[in-house]
C-alpha cells in the first residue's frame, strides 16, 4: 500500500496489488448480497473508493447512481466496514478493456464505520 499526497480533501491509500483487495457492490435497490458483483479496490480514502468492475457485471452501476458496498475482503482492519451506501461520482469506460473503473463517494457512515475507516487510513499513513 502507498499513500498519495496531492490536492485532495482526504489522503488516498493506493493498493499495490488490487487483486488481493476485493469488494462486493450492487446498485442500491439490489440490496441482497447474492445480487452483488465482485470488484477490485484500486484505492480508497476517508471520502470514497475507486474500484475496477468487470464490464459484463456492470449492470445498473452508472454515474450518479447510489450503490451499496456490501463488504471488503483482504483488509482485516476494515471487517466492520460493511453495508456502506455510496454514490457513483464518475465512470471511466474504455470499450477496448474488459473492466470499467468506478469512483464512488461514501454516503452516510455510521460512527463505527467512520472510526474504522479513519483508523485504517491513519495506520496506512504511519506505515508509509
Amino acid at each position: 500500500m502507498t499513500t498519495q499526497s496531492e490536492k485532495r480533501r482526504h489522503h488516498r491509500i493506493i493498493f499495490k496489488d488490487p487483486k488481493k483487495i476485493a469488494a462486493l457492490i450492487s446498485p442500491f435497490d439490489y440490496e441482497e448480497p447474492e445480487e452483488a458483483v465482485p470488484s477490485a479496490i484500486l484505492n480508497m480514502s476517508e471520502g470514497g473508493i475507486q474500484i475496477s468492475v468487470e464490464r459484463s457485471l456492470l449492470d445498473g452501476i452508472c454515474c450518479g447512481r447510489k450503490i451499496l458496498l456490501h463488504c471488503i475482503s483482504g483488509l482485516p482492519g476494515l471487517l466492520a466496514f460493511a453495508d456502506v451506501p455510496m454514490q457513483v461520482i464518475w465512470v471511466m469506460d474504455n470499450e477496448h478493456l474488459d473492466h470499467v473503473l468506478v469512483g464512488a463517494a461514501f454516503g452516510n457512515l455510521s460512527e463505527e464505520q467512520e472510526t474504522s475507516l479513519r483508523s485504517f487510513v491513519d495506520a496506512c499513513m504511519q506505515a508509509a
